[in-house]
């Protein structure tokens, strides 16, 4: 780190000057403005023009063969995704494949606000049209939850109905993935620039959290579509008899859920160790469902698993509040 000394001028205002090759490489000139942004460690964070600006475009190049395996450059677009990228350019000297175009386009439908804006025979360029001000890493948790409470309703309500509700699971499911990415992304974009979570009221330590707690709920969501199939399989087998004892826990669990998520959101402390308590207490009757080797045998023992973990994951959640509640 460089030092330099405070001068004072006028015999109150105190002056540093600020590095010459870092003022040129970012195109500082004469009677140009920065932003000074102080943050919660301290310090103060010097940004070029007007605060709100930001940081600058970020763009990454990804270069394909007709080799090249399309699940691979699907991970790649979503790694460059997260990672907070503006642009993102596919390219291949050689021409795009085909199956590799497709797989640009798919990304664009799930990736939000990412859109194909130039494609050529060898280029395709994906932009980001989203306002990264606009999006709040909290409302994005809470619509992650208010999502797998509805898959979890619909899976209840549909148990056992062969196709009833299995699409608008699925859609649901993937939702909550984008929108997973998408708290990933803001994530990454808040460390990048500090700026932001002071915008947004955020303390970067909060804005961490979000993605503890987004990840949390998207795996609710994978347990969720699990829950659906292992439900099926236990109608199947004839031992509706197990659903009937697993009802009384349906409204408990979810309550629990929205209980961690709302004790988050709030840094409620006290509303968050109430909710471990219930969480574990819950854990504990549904390991006791088991007992008397239901004739679903192993369908009943993946599905309770499915809601033990739903309910661990909450317990979680409410471990993520009591440490903001500590910030």
């Amino acid at each position: 780190m460089e030092q330099r000394k405070i001068q004072v001028t006028g015999g109150s205002s105190f002056m540093v000057t600020l590095p010459k090759e870092w003022a040129e490489s970012v195109g500082l000139r004469k009677n140009d403005t920065v932003g000074l942004a102080p943050q919660s460690d301290g310090s103060m964070l010097i940004v070029p023009g007007d605060v709100r600006a930001g940081i600058s475009c970020s763009s990454v190049t990804i270069t394909v063969d007709g080799d090249t395996d399309g699940d691979f450059l699907y991970r790649r677009l979503v790694g460059a995704y997260i990672a907070g990228h503006d642009s993102i350019v596919v390219g291949c000297p050689g021409g795009i494949p085909s199956h590799l175009a497709s797989v640009a386009s798919t990304f664009t439908q799930t990736a939000m606000g990412f859109e194909i804006m130039e494609e050529s025979d060898d280029i395709i360029l994906i932009k980001d049209l989203m306002d990264p001000d606009e999006v709040r890493p909290t409302k994005s948790v809470e619509r992650m939850k208010v999502l797998v409470k509805n898959m979890y309703n619909d899976v209840f309500d549909t148990a056992g109905a062969d196709g009833v509700g299995q699409q608008p699971l699925a859609d649901r499911d993937r939702e909550i993935d984008r929108l997973y990415w998408l708290v990933s992304r803001q994530v990454s974009l808040h460390l990048k620039d500090p700026s932001m979570s002071r915008r947004s009221g955020l303390t970067p330590s909060a804005v961490s959290r979000c993605a503890i707690v987004a990840r949390s709920i998207e795996r609710m969501g994978d347990h969720v579509v699990q829950l659906d199939s292992n439900l099926r399989a236990i109608v199947s087998s004839g031992d509706t008899g197990f659903i009937d004892r697993l009802l009384p826990l349906r409204p408990e669990l979810m309550d629990l859920v929205q209980a961690s998520v709302r004790a988050w959101v709030t840094s409620d402390m006290v509303a968050a160790d109430r909710s471990i308590v219930t969480g574990r207490a819950l854990v504990s009757r549904l390991d006791g469902l088991l007992s008397g080797d239901p004739i679903g045998g192993l369908p009943a023992g993946l599905a309770v698993g499915n809601l033990r973990r739903i309910a661990e994951y909450s317990v979680d959640i409410c471990e993520a509040a009591i440490n903001s509640a500590m910030d």
